[in-house]
This record gives C-alpha cells, sequence and structure tokens, in this order.
C-alpha cells in the first residue's frame, strides 16, 4: 500500500507542478498569474493589507511578496500605501483595475476548480474533500 500511496502522491504532485508552470503566465486571458492572483486574492474583502499579511495569506516569504508586488504595482493594479504609524509597514491597496483583474482571475480559478469537481461522482467530491482537509492538516503540521 506504501508504494502505491508514494506513486500516487508523486503522480499529483508533478500534475500540480506541471499545472502551476502552465499558469505562471496570465490565467487564461487574464491580468494576473496565478501566484499574482493567490498574493493579492486577500485584498478581495479588505481595502488594504501589509505586505507581510499578504505574503502569509498566499504561503510566500515578505521578499518574494514585495518582487511580486513590483510588477503589479507597474502594471497600475495596485498601489503601496506608506503606513503612518510604522515606517517599516507598507500597506497595499488594489486600484479599480486591480480589483477587476483579481475579480477575473477569481472566476477562472472557480470554473477550473468546478471542471475538476465535476469529474468525480458526487460520492468521490465527497471523499475527495475530506481527504483533501486531511492531508493539508497533516502537510501544515508535519512538513
Amino acid at each position: 500500500m506504501a508504494d502505491e500511496f508514494t506513486q500516487a502522491w508523486e503522480a499529483f504532485f508533478r500534475a500540480t507542478r506541471r499545472a502551476r508552470g502552465r499558469s505562471t503566465g496570465p490565467l487564461d486571458g487574464a491580468r494576473l498569474s496565478l501566484a499574482q492572483y493567490q498574493l493579492l486574492e486577500a485584498l478581495r474583502d479588505t481595502p488594504r493589507l501589509p505586505v507581510s499579511e499578504l505574503a502569509a495569506s498566499a504561503g510566500v516569504a515578505p521578499p518574494t511578496a514585495t518582487r511580486m508586488l513590483d510588477a503589479v504595482v507597474r502594471g497600475g493594479l495596485a498601489e503601496r500605501i506608506p503606513c503612518s504609524d510604522d515606517r517599516r509597514v507598507v500597506h497595499v491597496a488594489l486600484t479599480a483595475a486591480g480589483r477587476e483583474a483579481v475579480g477575473e482571475a477569481a472566476e477562472r480559478v472557480a470554473a477550473n476548480r468546478a471542471r475538476v469537481r465535476d469529474q468525480l461522482t458526487p460520492d468521490e467530491q465527497e471523499r475527495a474533500a475530506a481527504l483533501l482537509r486531511r492531508l493539508a492538516g497533516i502537510v501544515e503540521e508535519q512538513l
């Protein structure tokens, strides 16, 4: 069984890496890459957040988030706002174009997720959801 698990684990992560590699550019015609969307997605429900919170939400290091934000800011999709209380903190806010781009990307991500989900039976969807939650918890704790 362990061999089967190892093979399935590796196959899943190879497929995931290939899919992520194909999505380094804009998401199917959107203005944001998947990584940029994941960085900015937290701004959908709030007017601004510190770079450190965006980084944590996206699961990247703050220096990586800063580099990613450089391109997004240059593209006019977000703006940096210095914090008036702490000079070390920089907030990020979406521009109107950025809010639109994040919304478009969210729709594409949801459509991609639905395409995968719809290939599973309702029973498989339920079992997959439980197993994915369990695996996510284990990975967060152990790895």
